[in-house]
């Protein structure tokens, strides 16, 4: 209840989508505010949610439907996978929850001077953990749209013009490194001195994770081994357990323990709060797709026949051809932790059910890394039949073998032989034998950029991996085999920004790209 009414009480910070046109005169409504450090916490939560809405979003983003894994897209997804740009600016997606997120950092930054009965240690403590998240945003806003405004201090309601993007991470690397005095994972506590399970509160290793990221994209965007070198230092703090014990689950135990509902943590260095018993859906009347992967939930979840997949036109499915290529080794156990009775017929031996034909084999494959449904309990939702609306289980954003395989990535960038141990480490969690492939640069990349398809399959935002390594052309289809260099500088690989973000603003300008498709 109190978080409504937090949300309440600040609504007119969040009247308007551009976020840039707030009253100074508002900073009446909390300059009492900040009585108790469970007052601070209670703004943080909030800031929570709006991460969770963000980063664990019902609907999948444009961006995550065109570097989707499949073989087949469903008729609404199809635009969005093959750039049909006249399609794409007919739903634009806005940048204001990112926006109200790190103004609620700023404001608690601006009113630190307000903070009562709290000490030095702890207002550093929950500036710091507001400074996370904030430098989390930043770094999606970048990488999403590019060039874009930096937020203004709580009480400037002046209009601000986009900044260069480079501008962008410079912000989100000045903010994570403000969250750099945070404790390990382990010694987290809340605003009653209680310990703090949660991976989503930040922790030094979620913030040098978040610097390795933001460094490794800018590796990829210059061109320039100075942020390979700075990310392959970032992300070795954390898998060498500088900051704070992160270790590798066997695979069985990272399908049914870390993504299912037991949300084991051994591996998970952060992740968003997606628990059922806090959330409200009953009204929900679709899937929650908080996971890119989660496209391509079908049998037994969604569909009891499997063979309704085959015949369906209108629905995105991968086959089992493109996943064999995709796990060439008969033994890479995530064939099996992963997908259900791949290439086999999916029903049991011991069903004697008589319309079930037995030797059958399927052409696509059915997704079985999340096994867990949530089902509605709306009987309006379910008059036509049981509704699948959610798979259990925290959305995992970073976990440890991400962060391994993407510091392979920068060794191999740099040259280090230590980038093929790094693969090998998740190989061997695979149940494969060590890599023996060519050890040129230019493979090696390759190879490791495969590794994370076959590792995070589903899990990740796959597009980034794409774009960051330069492989457009080879793994993205439609009209974006097309884009000359031209249209990539003028950012044709990031999103059109909204026309909410200039209603009020004349100093926003859509992006060079997008801007002749734009045009009304």
């Amino acid at each position: 209840m109190k978080k409504i009414l937090i949300l309440i009480l600040f609504s007119p910070l969040f009247s308007c989508n551009d976020w840039l046109n707030v009253d100074s005169e508002v900073s009446v409504t909390y300059r009492n505010y900040f009585q108790s450090e469970q007052d601070i916490e209670d703004i943080f939560i909030t800031m929570l949610g709006f991460e969770r809405t963000i980063l664990a979003n019902p609907s999948l983003s444009q961006l995550d439907v065109a570097g989707l894994y499949c073989t087949d897209a469903s008729s609404g997804n199809f635009p969005f996978r093959n750039f049909e740009q006249q399609e794409i600016v007919k739903h634009i997606q806005g940048w204001s929850d990112y926006y109200k997120t790190i103004y609620l950092a700023n404001m608690l930054e601006d009113n630190r001077h307000r903070f009562e009965n709290v000490s030095e240690e702890r207002a550093d403590y929950w500036i710091a953990q507001a400074n996370f998240i904030k430098g989390l945003m930043y770094f999606e806003i970048a990488r999403q749209w590019g060039d874009a405004p930096i937020a203004p201090r709580t009480e400037d309601p002046s209009p601000k013009a986009k900044s260069p993007v480079d501008t962008i991470l410079a912000y989100a690397i000045r903010a994570a490194e403000t969250a750099l005095i945070l404790p390990t994972h382990d010694k987290l506590t809340d605003a009653q001195g209680e310990k703090v399970y949660s991976r989503q509160y930040a922790s030094i290793g979620s913030v040098h994770t978040l610097l390795a990221n933001i460094y490794a994209w800018m590796g990829g965007l210059y061109n320039d081994d100075k942020y390979w070198k700075k990310a392959e230092e970032e992300a070795s703090l954390v898998i060498e357990g500088k900051a704070g014990t992160y270790d590798l689950v066997s695979m069985k135990d990272l399908v049914e323990k870390t993504l299912g509902s037991a949300r084991d943590v051994t591996e998970v260095i952060f992740a968003l709060e997606t628990n059922q018993q806090d959330q409200d859906n009953y009204d929900i009347v679709f899937l929650l797709k908080q996971y890119p992967g989660f496209e391509l939930i079908n049998f037994p979840n969604d569909v009891t026949n499997p063979w309704e997949i085959e015949t369906g036109a209108d629905n995105t499915k991968i086959s089992v051809e493109d996943v064999k290529a995709l796990y060439p080794d008969e033994k890479d156990l995530r064939r099996k932790e992963y997908w259900l009775k791949l290439g086999e017929n999916p029903y049991d031996d011991d069903d004697d059910d008589e319309n079930i034909d037995k030797e059958r084999i399927p052409l696509y494959a059915y997704l079985n890394k999340w096994r867990e449904p949530v089902y509605s309990v709306n009987p309006e939702t379910n008059k036509d039949g049981t509704k699948l609306i959610a798979m259990e289980g925290n959305r995992v954003y970073w976990r440890l073998a991400d962060l391994i395989l993407l510091r392979a990535e920068c060794r191999a960038h740099l040259g280090m032989p230590d980038a093929v141990a790094d693969l090998n480490r998740i190989r061997h969690r695979a149940g494969l034998e060590g890599y023996t492939g060519s050890k040129e640069k230019t493979a090696l990349l390759r190879e490791i950029f495969d590794e994370r398809d076959r590792e995070l399959f589903g899990e990740t935002r796959r597009y980034y991996d794409i774009v960051r390594n330069g492989y457009v052309r080879d793994e993205l289809q439609g009209n974006y085999i097309t884009l000359k260099e031209e249209d990539i500088k003028n950012g044709a690989l990031y999103l059109p920004i909204s026309d909410q973000a200039s209603n009020k603003n004349t100093l926003m300008k859509q992006n060079t790209y997008w801007s002749i498709w734009t045009i009304k």
